[in-house]
């Protein structure tokens, strides 16, 4: 007869989890600097035209930043909604379809605020 754990002692973690949680905190300290800088670029623009806000938010650099903001942003909702679904949902079919569904709402989500940051920064 054999204890339960001493068949998995020394086996380790699966390490599954952790990529998950780098992956949050990698974003998290992403957006802190995006929302630093554009609340930075909001305050720089504060009084400004919109002509004037239109071409600085058209510079090859505003226009990443915005994407990479947007990017990020959905992405780091992904994750903190996958954990949140994952704890506290316990029917496997309806875990299954809010997970996709946040999924593709996150997609869609970036994919519109994209499309904006694209048509303002090429002047459409």
């Amino acid at each position: 007869m054999q204890n339960p754990l001493a068949q998995v002692r020394g086996m380790g973690s699966a390490g599954g989890g952790s990529h998950h949680w780098r992956s949050q905190r990698y974003s998290a300290l992403l957006l802190l600097l995006l929302t630093t800088w554009i609340l930075w670029l909001g305050v720089a623009l504060a009084g400004a035209d919109y002509l004037t806000a239109r071409a600085t938010m058209a510079t090859p650099f505003n226009a990443g930043m915005t994407l990479l903001l947007a990017g990020t942003l959905f992405y780091h909702i992904q994750l903190g909604l996958q954990v949140v679904i994952e704890d506290y949902v316990h029917i496997a079919a309806l875990e299954f379809v809010l997970l996709l569904g946040v999924r593709l709402a996150c997609l869609i989500a970036f994919l519109i605020s994209a499309i904006a940051a694209l048509k303002l920064a090429l002047g459409a």
